[in-house]
């Protein structure tokens, strides 16, 4: 309950991250990495890749921060599984 209050009192400054995977009709496995926005559920496919590393992640997470800079985002917390 007190989890539930939270997401809904700071849901305008709150983003979710995670990886979900998929294969090609190649049959190569690529990892997505997706941000979804609480406030309007937005999806926000960041990249994809068959190897992700930190740094792939970390440069991918900072042109999410430049964008949201840019659109006036007042997010300033990122749940990561």
């Amino acid at each position: 309950m007190a989890g539930r209050c939270f997401l809904r009192s700071q849901a305008e400054a709150l983003l979710a991250a995670d990886f979900f995977e998929t294969v090609t009709l190649t049959g190569a496995r690529m990892h997505i990495l997706a941000v979804i926005e609480h406030a309007t559920r937005r999806v926000r496919i960041l990249g994809a890749t068959a190897h992700p590393t930190a740094a792939w992640v970390y440069q991918a997470v900072r042109n999410l921060a430049m964008d949201l800079q840019d659109a006036g985002c007042r997010a300033r917390f990122v749940i990561r599984d």
